[in-house]
């Protein structure tokens, strides 16, 4: 893809900023660096570092320098998102003071689900400010999406197998790689999305592939759902009817060819089989009740955090500002599950995390903040696919990937941790810093035709 002419950010000509355009292309590289090292590894690259200061925070860190250096702080501040946004942080930042002196780093710990929020404004930006940036983002990905494609599967099938043989963090059970079905299948769905809307390769070896791959998650239903729900998006935005073909008659073939052969695996360590069963009762469990009891289980488990969350913030004591950052809400709602080396902090949903920890405005300015952001990407996708930009393919795949990532949050404990919570809001700048680029050089191919 190349990228008009138009469409390109410049360097500030101010000799105040000489030094720093080294320093943000260094940054630039070591985020896309991380991102695709949290999607390989997982937890097994979050915890390089040291007991209380991992490479998110060293990233977070130079991030703070990389927003400012850049100059654009205005420009996306003063815009819907960045008015949401600011105000959405502003309020879990109240919700999180009062407990620093009783909770210490826990409090913080627990506040990276919405501090991670900055390296949005950081990326959105970098994204104004650096030369050629969307070009530059969709030839990163389009390398990272090649990778992903063998090293993902190789990866996550290394975590099941080979658990006990790989090499581990000292005086932790944290193996690297270390990866989680829902992060795997989010990732999957990032790499289906830019390829459907003509941004990488899409042949049918290639649509097999990724099928095949998805299965691999198959004891993920969230990831599943969350896979499921990013395609049919980018299907319906690019209703191609040779390519829907292809991937519906892809996706019957490895069915069928399950169901045809009774194939039946279960993965060390794993929850439950791979089979065409469990996955279709994985997939219907989701809407309906299940017989099958390790499914009925944890979904009944969810529920009934669920329910408590919403009773004591809606209808309780906790409705403004909830329970705070710190405090282990396994522990105080009684649904501990985890070990004393490695307990359960969050209920399995990132947005009833908000709710229960920040109350219903830190709750409601979360889904306001998604809200507005997810307007302004879908009015950018239609204004550029309307004049017939090549760019709308770039929206359709980042809105696609978004929802991933919010389907996959609302099933499990995501946001909370560098692995999900750091790409998820890459992407959210990514599209931020996009979509006010691409708005403005519209806007002015359209003041210089007049």
């Amino acid at each position: 893809m190349t990228a008009p002419a138009t469409l390109t950010a410049t360097w500030s000509r101010s000799p105040r900023v000489v030094i720093w355009p080294r320093f943000l292309l260094f940054y630039s590289s070591l985020h896309g660096l991380y991102f695709a090292l949290y999607a390989f590894l997982g937890k097994g690259f979050a915890y390089a570092g040291w007991r209380t200061f991992y490479v998110s925070e060293l990233l977070l860190l130079l991030a703070v320098p990389a927003f400012f250096a850049a100059h654009r702080a205005r420009s996306i501040l003063a815009t819907p998102v960045g008015g949401v946004l600011l105000c959405f942080m502003g309020w879990q930042f109240l919700c999180m003071v009062p407990y620093l002196d009783a909770y210490g780093i826990d409090a913080l710990r627990d506040s990276v689900i919405w501090g991670y929020g900055f390296f949005a404004c950081a990326v959105a930006a970098l994204m104004l400010r650096l030369p050629r940036s969307m070009e530059v983002t969709i030839q990163r990905y389009r390398r990272f999406a090649q990778l992903f494609m063998v090293l993902g599967p190789a990866m996550w099938l290394a975590t099941l197998y080979l658990h006990d043989w790989l090499p581990m963090w000292p005086e932790t059970t944290v193996s690297i790689p270390l990866i989680k079905g829902g992060d795997f299948d989010v990732h999957l769905a990032g790499v289906f999305a830019f390829a459907l809307q003509g941004l990488g390769a899409s042949q049918l070896w290639w649509v097999l592939v990724v099928l095949a791959d998805g299965l691999l998650g198959v004891s993920s239903r969230s990831g599943l759902v969350a896979l499921l729900a990013a395609c049919l998006f980018s299907v319906f935005l690019k209703p191609r009817v040779g390519r829907i073909i292809s991937i519906v008659g892809t996706g019957l073939i490895l069915v069928l060819s399950m169901a045809a052969f009774d194939v039946r695996f279960t993965p060390p360590g794993a929850p439950r089989e791979l089979s065409i069963d469990v996955l279709s009762e994985g997939l219907l469990s989701v809407v309906r009740e299940s017989d099958r009891v390790d499914l009925e289980g944890t979904k009944a488990w969810r529920l009934a955090w669920w329910r408590q969350i919403w009773s004591y913030t809606i209808n309780g004591p906790f409705f403004w500002m909830g329970k705070g950052y710190g405090i282990n809400l396994a522990d105080s709602d009684g649904f501990q599950v985890g070990t004393r080396e490695d307990p359960l902090r969050s209920p399995h949903n990132s947005h009833l995390t908000f709710l229960a920890r920040s109350g219903v405005p830190g709750f409601i300015l979360w889904v306001v903040l998604q809200t507005v952001w997810a307007v302004s990407m879908l009015r950018t996708y239609f204004q550029a696919k309307k004049s017939g930009s090549q760019w709308a393919g770039v929206f359709a795949w980042l809105l696609a990937y978004w929802i991933a990532f919010l389907v996959e949050a609302g099933f499990d404990v995501s946001l909370e941790g560098p692995m999900a919570g750091i790409p998820f809001w890459t992407v959210f700048g990514i599209g931020w810093g996009s979509q006010l680029l691409v708005r403005a050089n519209m806007t002015a191919a359209r003041g210089s035709s007049k």
